[in-house]
């Protein structure tokens, strides 16, 4: 099968689109198949190469100017490449692929990363469009778009080849909490150093460890000087590969107030982490419904403080929490995934193949 990928970039920025892509496009290389990226580019370029994967630069950005540069560049890609599958893996991809087809020219899968997708028109242009989980997906067909083409695919990372060897060990302070996130409001970043203050209150030793950059990273310094937190927490920067930190967490924190699926769960549970997430659709089933983490509600800060004293002050239950986090994870890993989109593929090839002597057959979107 020939395969094109669609993503703005291939940079190692702890996007949870890109790092996926990367998996599946070098899993399905791997696997026998024709497989090409078309990006701005970035550092997974090499790890694509040695997969033997193809990287076409393609300049996308939400810039309706640069729309007709765009549109014959694709065009370009597509006739070198000649993809009968193009995967997009954000908006302006798929807007793009779907603009630039011609008939049966190929199947257009998009896959939901978002939100802000959700609700955007553009998104039912897709042969077939891939939520992470139902919750995501019931809005889609809630919009118009028919439950037929509507699938889910959870998020698989375990086993993923980004990484290459073991990590480099760091030394935490212990007892500690552990957070991977961008450094934003949006993140609940905020919540969790409220969160932190409470459980200094009856764990006075321990450690908060902040992994990421972000666009509030000097606020939440600010926050992190006052006097009930001075000295207690640590913001380690943007971290390529996270998997020391996972290893050294006695807690590991995802707040995020509203996620699709936050991926460093799935790493902090192969890590076996004992991990606290705030409920929202992503975390809940990343976390097979509270089996494998703890959930606590939205912008409740002193639960969320009560969850982690809780493991921090009984070392039994963290033990137990941290081997609950690895049970399922088979259903996490990026061949379980490899292999249901390569079904949906074939499904949406058989679709267009089915249809292509029928004059009246339209392509979604047109």
């Amino acid at each position: 099968m020939r395969i094109l990928h669609l993503a703005n970039h291939t940079d190692t920025l702890g996007s949870g689109a890109v790092n996926t892509m990367i998996d599946l496009a070098c899993a399905q290389a791997d696997d026998g198949h024709h497989v090409s990226v078309a990006s701005s580019g970035g550092a997974f370029e090499s790890m694509l190469a040695a997969h033997r994967v193809s990287h076409v630069r393609l300049v996308q950005r939400k810039n309706v100017f640069a729309l007709p540069a765009m549109l014959s560049r694709f065009r370009l890609v597509v006739s070198r490449e000649r993809p009968q599958i193009v995967h997009a893996h954000m908006l302006t991809g798929a807007v793009l692929a779907r603009l630039a087809a011609v008939g049966g020219e190929y199947s257009l899968i998009v896959t939901v990363q978002g939100e802000y997708q959700k609700s955007s028109r553009a998104m039912g242009a897709g042969d077939m469009l891939i939520a992470s989980t139902p919750t995501i997906a019931q809005p889609l067909v809630s919009r118009g778009i028919p439950a037929d083409r509507v699938r889910v695919i959870p998020s698989g990372t375990v086993g993923t080849l980004r990484y290459n060897g073991a990590p480099e060990p760091v030394e935490l302070l212990h007892p500690n909490v552990v957070s991977v996130t961008k450094l934003t409001e949006r993140k609940g970043v905020f919540d969790l150093l409220r969160a932190f203050e409470h459980v200094l209150e009856k764990t006075p030793d321990a450690h908060l460890y902040i992994v990421g950059e972000g666009a509030d990273r000097m606020r939440l310094i600010e926050e992190a000087d006052a006097p009930a937190l001075a000295g207690r927490v640590h913001f380690e920067g943007f971290v390529k590969d996270p998997r020391s930190y996972l290893a050294a967490a006695d807690v590991f924190v995802a707040s995020a107030q509203s996620d699709t699926w936050p991926v460093v769960l799935n790493e902090a549970r192969e890590a076996g982490c004992a991990i606290v997430a705030v409920r929202s659709p992503g975390p809940v089933a990343a976390l097979d419904d509270g089996k494998a983490g703890t959930l606590v509600q939205s912008g409740d800060a002193a639960a969320m403080a009560h969850a982690i004293t809780t493991l921090l002050q009984d070392p039994a239950r963290l033990k137990q929490w941290q081997q609950h986090a690895k049970e399922g994870l088979e259903r996490l890993t990026v061949a379980r995934m490899h292999a249901a989109y390569l079904d949906i593929y074939r499904e949406s090839l058989a679709a267009r193949a089915a249809h292509e002597a029928d004059p009246t057959f339209q392509s979604p979107g047109h």
